[in-house]
């Protein structure tokens, strides 16, 4: 893509992509950019686009693209990497195989005493983990590069057997959807079944992780939550799984779809579980990026506050004993990251600037937006009050049966979503967090309007038609 002028990355009135705003702090996403710009390419000799990534004193993070350039990326990958089944089985089994060096790694540092560590000693249990944190991360990025560029393929050929747009969309919403138990679904059937909640916790204590940080969950919260599980939880489960596999084959038979269409549905959710499973293990590393954080901080006299704005290899430098407090503490009013084939650090003016920039702007007085149809849930049209949420550290003022509105979900908006009436976000496609957990719940959910969280305020009474993709105020 040419460069435009002012050194902008892309136009500002172009087809823009977000992923957020949500809380987010760069340390925890330091690895997935530095893979981003370097380490996929090396690997896969594919990129991906053009990106900037901002972060806010206030903890907030910002990624943006250029609509057509990840599309066009994601779909070289999908079409090489993604689609062909055995190339998807060997990088899925090579990233397993990082997975289980990590958990291994993992009973390591939970054995060591890390205050008795010399400085050497430190460092090459923070890079030896990273290193492997890296090929985590890289195998790992397949499916979400490749689901960006698949959608709009699968849904091009699609047309030629599925002439009607509303008929596209239930095509679409049936061919994508995972046929797996989410990391959710398997700690909450695993709940159910626990009778000895100690070891339960200590199984499952990373679970409302986040890169905003973490924290490690009490027994008593799986005490408090598997009070109110559904004690027929499994059943339901298992019956949605076999409504889901039924639907694929009734659409096969119903337009008469050819293989090809149904492998390019296969590799796209097989990609979507693949990246849910991908999520429940970055928790785990979180949580012990964070342990060896708090060492570091002890020992060199850094915050945490400071380390949190601090690139994962950067903190090799401050074992080495480099001085970094001047430069980590000039980030806390904003820091970004700039990067295709190398990378800019941005400081805050500039992260200022291309938030304002980049930011979706809403037009005065409209009273309804459109959107993707992600989920048709079990009743497609509701009625109820909109409550905003940009944190989801706010889940205990979202009230149940409320609509949610959010930037996009991530993981940690699951609780908010199981007390949700519906699910409308700014941002996101058939492939994203927010439509497949809508799913799992059976609740209306549209994405990609854009501008939800700026047209509506908390309190209007809104009806959400997830039969014409339509949120509008009452």
């Amino acid at each position: 893509m040419k460069k435009l002028k002012n050194n902008l990355p892309f136009n500002p009135h172009g087809n823009i992509f977000h992923w957020g705003p949500v809380p987010g702090k760069f340390f925890y996403c330091s690895v997935f950019a530095a893979v981003h710009y370097q380490y996929f390419r090396a690997k896969y000799k594919e990129n991906w686009s053009e990106t900037l990534w901002l972060f806010t004193k206030d903890s907030r993070m910002f990624w943006i693209n250029n609509l057509d350039a990840i599309q066009a990326a994601g779909l070289k990958v999908f079409l090489k990497y993604l689609l062909p089944i055995k190339s998807r089985k060997k990088i899925f089994q090579e990233w397993r195989s990082y997975v289980k060096k990590l958990l291994v790694f993992q009973q390591k540092i939970d054995k060591t005493k890390l205050k008795k560590l010399t400085d050497a000693q430190l460092k090459k249990l923070w890079h030896d983990y990273h290193q492997l944190y890296i090929k985590f991360w890289v195998a790992g990025s397949v499916p979400e590069l490749a689901n960006y560029g698949a959608e709009n393929y699968l849904r091009e050929k699609l047309t030629v057997s599925v002439k009607e747009e509303s008929q596209l969309n239930s095509v679409m919403e049936i061919l994508t959807a995972p046929t797996r138990l989410s990391f959710y679904q398997e700690e909450e059937q695993a709940l159910l079944k626990s009778k000895n909640l100690s070891q339960h916790q200590r199984k499952y204590f990373w679970l409302k992780n986040s890169y905003n940080g973490t924290e490690i969950l009490p027994v008593d919260f799986f005490v408090q939550r598997k009070l109110k599980l559904n004690k027929n939880l499994s059943k339901e489960i298992k019956k949605k799984l076999t409504e889901t596999l039924a639907k694929k084959k009734l659409v096969q038979k119903k337009y008469s779809l050819p293989k090809e269409i149904m492998a390019m549905g296969k590799a796209i959710s097989d990609g979507v579980g693949w990246q849910d499973e991908r999520k429940k293990y970055i928790f785990m590393v979180l949580h012990y990026e964070d342990v060896m954080l708090k060492e570091v901080a002890r020992r060199f006299n850094y915050t945490s506050q400071e380390l949190h704005w601090a690139w994962f290899k950067e903190i090799e430098e401050i074992i080495n004993h480099k001085n970094l407090h001047k430069k980590l503490q000039s980030r806390e009013a904003g820091f970004g990251v700039r990067f295709f084939h190398n990378c800019q650090e941005l400081d805050a003016k500039q992260v200022a600037e291309f938030w304002q920039l980049y930011d979706s702007k809403a037009e005065v007085d409209v009273r309804e937006v459109k959107g993707i149809v992600a989920s048709k849930g079990q009743n497609s049209r509701v009625r109820g009050k909109v409550h905003i949420i940009l944190d989801p550290a706010q889940a205990s003022v979202f009230q149940e049966g409320e609509i949610l509105i959010a930037p996009m979900t991530s993981p940690e908006y699951v609780f908010l979503m199981k007390k949700s009436l519906a699910v409308i976000t700014d941002t996101g496609g058939l492939t994203s967090h927010a439509a497949i957990v809508s799913r799992e719940l059976n609740i209306p959910c549209l994405v990609g309007t854009k501008v939800a969280t700026k047209i509506f305020k908390d309190g209007d009474l809104v009806e959400v038609d997830a039969a014409k993709g339509i949120v509008r105020k009452i």
